[in-house]
C-alpha cells in the first residue's frame, strides 16, 4: 500500500513538473512570438466590458483589437479585429482578463494542448479502438503535432474547446449521460459556425428517440446562456448579427466547396457550388432518417458525417475548426486497423506520418507572409469524407447486427 501511494505521488509530481515547464515554455513563446490573434478581440472585448462597461461589439473595441494586433500605425490598413461571438463567450475569457495577455495566452495554450490530448484519448474510447501501445502513442503524437492542432494552440483559438465539447457530447450520448451531453452541445455554441447543424439535429433526435433529457438540457442551457447575456447586454444579438455581417467582408477564403468551384475549377461557379451544397445537405438528411437508435454504430457514423459536412459548406471556415473532425479520423484509423489488409496498423501509422509531414510541408510551401493559402483547407475534410464513404457499409452492417 505504501509503495503504491509513493508511485502515485511520484507520477503526480512528474505530471505537475511537466505542466509547469510546458507553461513557462508557452509564456516565453508568447513574449518572443506575439500572436494569439484569434482571441485578442474577445479578450479585449470582455476586458472592456468588465472594467469599463464598454460594449464588446463596439467600434472602440474593434479599434483596440486592431492596434494590439497590427500596431497603432498599421491597423487601419488591415482586416478589422472584431468581437463576433455570442456574448456568453465571455465565460471562456473572464478568468484571464485579470492578468497580462502573455500569461493569459500561455495558460490557454496549455489548456488547449490538454483539450486536444483529451479529445484524442476520448475519441479512441468512443470508437472502441484498441491499438497496440506503440500506435496509441503515435496517434497521440499525431493529434498533438498535426498542423491544425499547433495552429489552434498558437492562435489561442476557442475552436479547440468547442471541438472538445462536441466530442464530449458524443461520448455522453453513447454513455447515456444525456444531461451532460446536452450541456456540452449548448456550450459548443460559443462558436455557432461549428455547431449550426449538430445542435438542432441532436435536439430533434433526442425527441424522436425519447431521450428527452438530451433535448431538454440543450434547450434549457441555451435559454440560460441567452437569458444571462440579455440581462448583461440586452442588444447583444443585434450587435452580434451586425458584426457577423461586417465579418463577411474580411473573409479571404471560402468553404472547401467554394474553393473547389471558384479557385480550383472556376468554370464551375456559383450554380455548381449551390448544387453540391444542396446535395450534401440532402445526403445528410437521408442518413439521419436511417438512424434507428442513438446507441448503434450508424448513429456514430452519421454524427461524424455531420461534423464533416459542416466544415465543407460553412461560409466562414477556418482550419482550426477542423479539430472537431478528429473523432472522424480516429474512426477511420479504427476501421483500417480492424480491416483484413496486410499489416493494417502499419498503414494507419503511415497515414498519420503522411498527414503530419504533409500538412506542415504544404503550409511551408504555400504560406504567404503569415497567412494560410487555400490549399490548407482541402486535405483533411476531403480525406475524412472519403474515409466515411469507404467504411459506411461496414459500419451499417455492424449497426444492424447489434440491434437484432
Amino acid at each position: 500500500m505504501g509503495i503504491k501511494f509513493l508511485k502515485i505521488i511520484f507520477f503526480t509530481a512528474i505530471i505537475i513538473i511537466v505542466m509547469l515547464l510546458n507553461l513557462f515554455a508557452f509564456y516565453r513563446f508568447s513574449i518572443n512570438s506575439p500572436g494569439g490573434n484569434d482571441s485578442i478581440p474577445s479578450w479585449i472585448g470582455v476586458k472592456a466590458w468588465v472594467f469599463e462597461n464598454i460594449n464588446p461589439y463596439s467600434t472602440e473595441v474593434t479599434i483596440r483589437g486592431g492596434k494590439m494586433v497590427y500596431g497603432p500605425v498599421d491597423y487601419l490598413r488591415k482586416d478589422k479585429e472584431i468581437f463576433a461571438y455570442p456574448f456568453y463567450t465571455l465565460f471562456l475569457y473572464i478568468p484571464f482578463i485579470w492578468m497580462n495577455f502573455e500569461w493569459a495566452r500561455a495558460i490557454n495554450m496549455l489548456l488547449l494542448e490538454f483539450s486536444i490530448l483529451l479529445m484524442i484519448i476520448l475519441s479512441i474510447k468512443i470508437m472502441k479502438w484498441n491499438p497496440p501501445r506503440w500506435l496509441y502513442i503515435s496517434t497521440i503524437f499525431f493529434g498533438l503535432f498535426l498542423y491544425y492542432s499547433v495552429r489552434t494552440i498558437i492562435l489561442w483559438q476557442v475552436a479547440g474547446y468547442v471541438a472538445l465539447f462536441i466530442t464530449l457530447a458524443l461520448w455522453g450520448i453513447k454513455e447515456h449521460k444525456d444531461v451532460f451531453a446536452g450541456v456540452c452541445l449548448a456550450m459548443a455554441s460559443v462558436k455557432p459556425q461549428m455547431v449550426f447543424f449538430i445542435i438542432p439535429i441532436m435536439f430533434i433526435e433526442g425527441l424522436l428517440f425519447k431521450r428527452f433529457k438530451l433535448s431538454l438540457s440543450i434547450f434549457i442551457t441555451l435559454i440560460i446562456l441567452f437569458a444571462l447575456s440579455s440581462i448583461f447586454l440586452p442588444t447583444w444579438i443585434i450587435d452580434m448579427i451586425n458584426q457577423m455581417k461586417n465579418y463577411t467582408e474580411y473573409i479571404h477564403i471560402g468553404s472547401p466547396i467554394n474553393i473547389i468551384t471558384h479557385i480550383m475549377f472556376p468554370f464551375l461557379g456559383n450554380i455548381t457550388e449551390l448544387i453540391l451544397i444542396v446535395l450534401l445537405i440532402i445526403w445528410l438528411i437521408y442518413e439521419w432518417f436511417q438512424v434507428k437508435s442513438l446507441e448503434n454504430g450508424h448513429f456514430t457514423w452519421t454524427y461524424l458525417l455531420t461534423l464533416v459536412i459542416t466544415n465543407l459548406i460553412i461560409i466562414s471556415v477556418a482550419t482550426t475548426n477542423y479539430l472537431m473532425m478528429f473523432p472522424t479520423m480516429i474512426f477511420i484509423f479504427k476501421c483500417i486497423s480492424n480491416s483484413q489488409i496486410i499489416k493494417p496498423n502499419l498503414w494507419v501509422f503511415l497515414i498519420q506520418m503522411i498527414f503530419l509531414v504533409g500538412t506542415w510541408g504544404l503550409f511551408l510551401i504555400t504560406v504567404q507572409g503569415n497567412l494560410e493559402n487555400w490549399q490548407m483547407y482541402l486535405p483533411f475534410p476531403i480525406f475524412v469524407l472519403l474515409g466515411l464513404m469507404i467504411f459506411r457499409s461496414r459500419e451499417n452492417l455492424t449497426s444492424k447486427n447489434r440491434t437484432q
